[in-house]
């Protein structure tokens, strides 16, 4: 007969075993290239509604935030898209950086306007892409305003090229026209390039601020109705200057001076060697349908050559070389490093507005990523109408050293007995963790099993074997663990991966800090 208590008195609790996979996990700040399943995806601030309001990140609004920039004093500069403004975004606080509340149109919506001066009497139209040069100069891509605008140190917002009006033109200031701007992107040299988006080009704007076109204009046509024409991007690589881009919307400058670009309407990441002078396919790939405006997208990770995008946007480069990809309508965060296409974050054509770790978390459409000073990536989720934050797992700073630890929830769970490696397994204290998860525990002295209930479930495991067996409402199932039940010094361990599955948890071991990671998947 069974006797059940909280905790057996002869097995003295529990213990469980885990896996431990032999992680590279280092200090460095951005390790999240090499480790992403340590990570996770917060709120940083904004809510699923869109609006204007400034302060407590909690409580503050955006509208459609399509940019963000790491500034030198450390605030993240978002450019706030639907509400024509700059956002200045503190660790705990939203503000106006720069732009004028004008109201609302006819429609509703927050309306934009074109005007130099100083901060706080500047106006912007659909502001989209930030830079920000080694003398911390800032650099906006004022796309509704066709227009490239600087803002000083001293706080004085210029226009550095563009007039106000749709073009193509090359030259100096209010001589050169672009055609809706969407990201710029400054080199050590002082040398800005523009995504000039609906122009299909890459503009080149010299420290004297001479404008120039870098590529071939496309001069394809697609008939999208019967007797309706439109012209339309293209493709090409080679010499920079016959190279055709469709859409460009992204561009990061690497640490060779060279230029990554979006091509967004190519399903595809380019990359501009200022050395050769080529232009080359980094990752994606994809063919024109005919008539077709785009390449159709497609979500594929692993080689570069077979991977798929679906309008991808922002661009960063982190210290490593890994180049990192808002993939916009994959609502994904895409990583390319060396030669292969991975998943950072986000559930691949699935949009969402939930945080959690980073397989699990979802975006809405997001179109930028920025590395802070402290490796963190913020990421502008813009349908979502929020800004994201990627960030290392929290832990307490009390935790033991010189001995395997155990957090559920960020929280440390506690034990008498001290978890063991052996033989590329953890062994853990079953009887802390099953109490943490919530488990009544029992066991049967003569059989040798153990017994650990939650609600309608029971599971029955044996010592020495892999083979559990589930019982939900009568009805039972065998289950095999990772690993074999086994019995020593009075004490059954178990593999801790199995249980935490079972309960639709997520399981990481952080092998620098010899840590068993468990936490919900969703915040």
């Amino acid at each position: 007969m069974n006797r059940k208590t909280k905790v057996s008195a002869s097995l003295l609790g529990l213990t469980l075993a885990l896996s431990v996979p032999q992680l590279a996990f280092a200090a460095a700040d951005t390790s999240w290239t090499s480790t992403p399943k340590l990570y996770e995806v917060h709120t940083w601030a904004g809510q699923a509604e869109w609006g204007h309001a400034d302060g407590a990140a909690n409580v503050a609004t955006f509208f459609h935030p399509h940019s963000v920039a790491a500034l030198p004093d450390g605030k993240l500069l978002v450019a706030d898209n639907g509400n024509h403004l700059l956002r200045a975004l503190t660790a705990s606080q939203v503000s106006v950086y720069s732009g004028l509340n004008l109201g609302e149109d006819e429609a509703g919506l927050p309306k934009g306007a074109y005007n130099d001066d100083v901060l706080s009497l500047a106006a912007f139209e659909l502001p989209a892409g930030l830079a920000v040069d080694a003398q911390g100069n800032i650099y906006v891509a004022d796309a509704g305003n066709n227009a490239v605008r600087k803002i000083t140190k001293d706080g004085k917002v210029t226009t550095l090229a563009g007039n106000g009006t749709i073009g193509s033109s090359d030259g100096i200031g209010s001589e050169v026209a672009f055609y809706h701007p969407s990201d710029v992107a400054v080199d050590a040299k002082g040398n800005v390039y523009v995504a000039d988006t609906l122009n299909h080009t890459i503009r080149k704007i010299t420290p004297s601020g001479v404008v120039s076109t870098l590529n071939a204009a496309s001069t394809r046509v697609v008939e999208y109705f019967p007797g309706a024409v439109e012209d339309a991007g293209d493709y090409k690589d080679g010499p920079i200057a016959s190279a055709k881009f469709n859409e460009p919307s992204g561009l990061a400058v690497d640490a060779k001076g060279n230029l990554y670009v979006s091509d967004r309407g190519n399903q595809r990441i380019r990359y501009i060697d200022f050395t050769t002078g080529q232009v080359t396919t980094v990752a994606g790939g994809g063919t024109y349908e005919k008539q077709a405006s785009y390449v159709a997208g497609d979500y594929v990770d692993g080689a570069a050559s077979a991977s798929r995008f679906n309008a991808p946007e922002g661009l960063a480069v982190t210290p490593d070389g890994t180049l990192v990809v808002a993939d916009s309508l994959n609502h994904a965060i895409r990583l390319i490093r060396n030669g292969q296409v991975s998943t950072l974050t986000g559930v691949g054509t699935e949009y969402g507005q939930t945080d959690g770790v980073s397989g699990s978390a979802q975006f809405n459409h997001p179109t930028d990523v920025a590395i802070l000073s402290d490796g963190r990536l913020a990421i502008a989720d813009e349908y979502g109408n929020k800004v994201r934050v990627l960030q290392k797992y929290a832990k307490p700073a009390d935790l033991p050293t010189g001995e395997i630890s155990v957090l559920l929830n960020g929280k440390r769970v506690v034990s008498d007995v001290q978890a063991q490696n052996k033989s590329n397994y953890v062994f853990l204290p079953v009887r802390a963790v099953s109490e943490a998860l919530q488990y009544d525990v029992s066991n049967d002295d003569k059989t040798g099993e153990a017994f650990l209930k939650k609600g309608d479930i029971t599971y029955t495991i044996k010592n020495g074997s892999k083979t559990v067996t589930k019982t939900e409402k009568g009805v039972s199932t065998k289950l095999e663990m990772n690993a074999a039940a086994f019995i020593t010094k009075d004490r059954m361990f178990l593999p801790t991966r199995f249980f935490a599955e079972q309960n639709d948890l997520d399981i990481q071991w952080d092998n620098a800090a010899r840590i068993v990671v468990i936490r919900n998947k969703t915040f």
